[in-house]
């Protein structure tokens, strides 16, 4: 599961699976641990639910500047999912990462280098809103290839916690003799660019983002190019 609170990156594994091949920091006991000590990447083992919610209230309430990434291994990873997703109240959202030749799309709205997306419609299909919100938030034509990830991450609205779910597709461009930016929507600009440009863009970007490039590139492994996390 791929969580993004405040722009921290939490990894939950599935039992079985290895960590990350270096971390910074190593924790069995969150309770005795300073928030403040968290820095760069954190490992902590045998994370329980008093520990997930300690991790929630930390990330939402407290700046943790010198913090990058949290990996949990749980015993339970179904189990520790659901109780993580009962914490909040569940919107769906579905975008794209967009293809033309040998460059992307890419949208600038509220100072940040994002990628098109936004929530589901009552009783629409996951492709069914991908396609369209590339379409009304860039004026393209495009068809999805494949999914490429799903991603998580949380805001605070009305004083409640929301947790976003975004299925993202691999889509290729049809059409852009229309392309415009959806200026009612904040998006300011609209561009192609190459992979390198990309990395670059991701210099002010979500980490979320960050993820469904990086995603893209384990998929295609074989080009040189690849996404340079912040």
């Amino acid at each position: 599961m791929n969580l993004y609170i405040n722009d921290k990156f939490i990894h939950i594994l599935k039992p079985g699976q290895s960590h990350f091949k270096s971390f910074d920091l190593e924790i069995s006991n969150l309770k005795t641990t300073k928030p403040e000590s968290l820095v760069g990447i954190v490992y902590i083992s045998k994370a329980q639910e008093s520990d997930i919610l300690l991790i929630l209230n930390w990330l939402e309430f407290k700046k943790l500047g010198n913090l990058n990434t949290i990996i949990l291994q749980t015993p339970d990873y179904e189990a520790t999912k659901d109780f993580v997703k009962k914490q909040f109240r569940i919107i769906k959202a579905a975008g794209g990462l967009v293809k033309k030749n040998d460059k992307f799309l890419m949208i600038y709205r509220l100072g940040k280098w994002d990628l098109p997306k936004g929530k589901l419609e009552k009783d629409e299909k996951t492709k069914d809103a991908a396609i369209r919100e590339v379409n009304e938030e860039c004026g393209v034509e495009v068809e999805i290839v494949d999914k490429l990830v799903t991603t998580w991450h949380s805001y605070i609205q009305d004083g409640k916690r929301i947790l976003k779910k975004s299925t993202w597709y691999n889509m290729n461009c049809l059409d852009d003799s229309n392309m415009e930016p959806q200026y009612v929507e904040n998006i300011e600009d609209i561009r192609w660019m190459t992979i390198e440009e990309v990395n670059k863009s991701l210099k002010n970007s979500y980490r979320s983002i960050c993820g469904v490039v990086e995603a893209w590139t384990r998929q295609n492994e074989n080009l040189n190019s690849t996404v340079e996390l912040p």
